[in-house]
């Protein structure tokens, strides 16, 4: 099957429109919503970021929390 450079520039840009109004991205607006999904994307990895330190920290301070107990108990807290 041998179809012209041209029939198939046109199928594919129909193809391609066809696929951008299934997921809403065909009319002028759908820049802005690119741009908007990128920066909410940015967004969400920023606060996994963010959610990943803070529960390092808190991890940290029950540990140091721990050996601070034991070494109260230790030295004579329970006195």
């Amino acid at each position: 099957m041998d179809i012209e450079e041209g029939a198939l520039r046109r199928i594919i840009r129909e193809e391609m429109k066809s696929a951008l109004k299934e997921v809403g991205l065909h009319d002028e607006e759908a820049g802005d919503d690119v741009r908007q999904l990128r920066s909410l994307l940015d967004d969400w990895k920023g606060m996994k970021t963010t959610i990943w330190q803070t529960i390092a920290r808190a991890g940290t301070l029950f540990v140091l929390g721990v050996l601070a107990l034991g070494t109260w108990n230790k030295i004579g807290g329970s006195e």
